[in-house]
Order: C-alpha cells, then structure tokens, then sequence
C-alpha cells in the first residue's frame, strides 16, 4: 500500500453551513453560499472505486502506512495546514484523509465562490506535492 492507492481514493466534503446554499442557476446543479453563511461542520466521506463501482474503506485499508514522513505541509481552498503524523513517523490512510478533513475544517471559509463560501467544488480528486514541498488538495464537481 502506498500513496497510489492513497491517489484513487474519491469522495465528497460534506461542508454545512449557518445559512442554507441556494442554486445559482435553478436548471444546474452549481450551489453558492450566502455572503453571511459560516461552516458549521465540514466531513469528508472517502470511497474505494472498483470499476464502475465504490465501496467504504476496511479498517485494514485505513490503517496502512502510505506516507512516511513525520509531516506534512498541505493547502486546499486556502492557507497552507501543517499536519504532524500522529505517530511522529508516518501517515496512513485514515491520518491522511483526516488532515484532508482538518485542512477544508480550517481554510475552506478562505474561499470564494459567487460571493460566499466555495460549497460547490466538494468532489475529493486526491493530493499532489508542489514544487514548493505543499500538497495540494484537488477538488472537482
């Protein structure tokens, strides 16, 4: 297991609001914050995709070892997050998707879409490392 298995993982963050989103368009599916709406909460639900199909993580999935570095500097919406592995050595699944979760937790209010809060772009598409030694979050929808 390694962080190419880590790389095929999808999902969705789940980001609720003070305030409820409203469609931009009433015949899309796009959705936009109110300029006043806060983040409650925000989840990430992470899924494996076999073929045309997901499945939920196994426990022994989460718990493997794909990234052995004591930390790691990630960004998504907003600002970089510093994440330490819990362990002080490396990362697995659940810490990785965890840090995900942590980093949209802090910086997601950061973002900017149709005057409020990005509520839009939620689709987990993975994390690639920068030049500049920060992994980004990709986020479709």
């Amino acid at each position: 297991m390694s962080l190419d298995f880590f790389s095929t993982l999808r999902g969705t963050l789940e980001v609720r609001l003070s305030e409820p989103s409203h469609k931009i368009v009433e015949r899309l599916h796009n959705r936009a914050a109110p300029s006043t709406a806060s983040i409650v909460s925000v989840h990430l639900h992470a899924s494996v995709f076999e073929g045309d199909d997901r499945r939920p993580l196994t426990e022994a999935e989460l718990a493997q070892v794909v990234l052995t570095q004591p930390e790691i500097r990630m960004a998504g919406l907003g600002e970089v997050v510093v994440h330490r592995a819990p362990n002080g050595a490396a990362f697995t699944v659940r810490d990785l998707l965890a840090a995900v979760e942590e980093t949209e937790r802090r910086t997601r209010g950061q973002s900017e879409w149709f005057g409020g809060i990005d509520v839009h772009h939620c689709y987990f598409e993975g994390i690639d490392p920068d030049d500049d030694g920060v992994w980004r979050i990709f986020w479709g929808s």
